[in-house]
């Protein structure tokens, strides 16, 4: 197996910094059957990280006009950590929603930096029997309207205490070891999508030990664990029930807590992620067999990718008007 790892000076779409595919580029070398390609030309595969953006139906055009992707799309993929990513190059996404996930092009990974450092230093440590049935902390604006309601369905409620903030992983060091100890309250850590279905909160809960209740219909778990023993999956539309649901699992919390952390010490511990997004990775190319050039653009271009990312026409024309209504 013959692989480039393109560099921004290479490639510009690539993300300046280099470290998470350096680090990348030296475990899948030391690996048997792994090499280095000396150019596109000879690589079986091209892997890119791309840079964080919000990307629209122009940026198949970026894609194919880049001197190296354009002639040999079939042979790129892509570590992405965009809050929805588009899913357009084959490789592994933190934040792909369902409907864009196809498992023979994909692979969903957890995201590979930690903001609290603080979830981290409480790892593993003993917790106080939690007094909360459930705890929730976040910014309402990332999904306003889900996280709006959660505010007001529990704003009052006794079991259940959720709390909104202005901050963006901004946070200050009190922010941050306050929001460690509201998880750390309770029983279990509601995590609600916000600019995308996944996020931090699910495996920051996993890290502490706390059973994540996952509000979030396109959440695409990333593969190796056995989710249902220690999570819940709540749908959108239940979230005003979810008193009397997490009532039914409460006699399981400690149990299904204690998996989480198992779990993320297994498969999602900061000091296995470079091996974790290796693998998630290989396994995409090792699933890449007939692809062409000609048949990727096509699946690029095609009505499903278009409409599954909401670029068609008819939904372009409508998110202009929710705006201008918005606005």
């Amino acid at each position: 197996m013959q692989i480039r790892f393109l560099t921004p000076g290479e490639v510009p779409l690539a993300s300046d910094d280099v470290s998470l595919i350096e680090s990348i580029r030296s475990e899948l070398l030391d690996r048997p059957g792994v090499q280095e390609a000396h150019s596109a030309e000879s690589a079986d595969a091209l892997v890119i990280h791309e840079p964080w953006a919000f990307r629209e139906w122009r940026y198949i055009d970026r894609l194919l006009a880049d001197p190296v992707i354009g002639p040999r799309p079939h042979k790129v993929y892509t570590i992405n950590s965009d809050d929805a990513g588009t899913g357009l190059l084959r490789g592994a996404y933190c934040c792909i929603p369902a409907r864009r996930f196809d498992p023979q092009l994909h692979a969903a990974v957890p995201f590979f930096l930690a903001p609290n450092e603080t979830v981290l230093a409480h790892a593993g440590r003993p917790r106080e029997a939690p007094t909360l049935l459930a705890s929730w902390r976040g910014n309402p604006k990332s999904n306003r309207p889900l996280r709006s309601q959660l505010l007001e369905a529990y704003a009052n409620c006794e079991s259940i205490k959720v709390e909104w903030t202005d901050s963006w992983l901004d946070h200050s060091a009190e922010e941050k070891l306050h929001y460690v100890q509201l998880l750390r309250s309770a029983k279990f850590a509601l995590c609600p999508a916000g600019w995308a279905p996944a996020s931090f909160r699910i495996f920051e809960s996993m890290a502490l030990g706390i059973a994540p209740v996952i509000i979030a219909d396109e959440f695409v778990a990333p593969a190796g664990p056995d989710w249902r023993s220690f999570s819940l999956q709540v749908k959108e539309a239940d979230l005003w029930a979810l008193e009397p649901i997490l009532e039914r699992h409460v006699d399981r919390h400690e149990e299904m807590g204690a998996l989480a952390h198992q779990a993320w010490c297994k498969y999602f511990k900061p000091s296995g992620l470079v091996a974790y997004y290796a693998n998630a990775l290989m396994a995409c190319i090792g699933a890449n067999t007939g692809s062409t050039a000609t048949s990727e653009v096509k699946r690029w271009r095609s009505h499903r990718t278009y409409s599954g990312n909401g670029w068609t026409l008819p939904q372009r024309a409508l998110n202009r008007i929710r705006r201008a209504m918005h606005a």
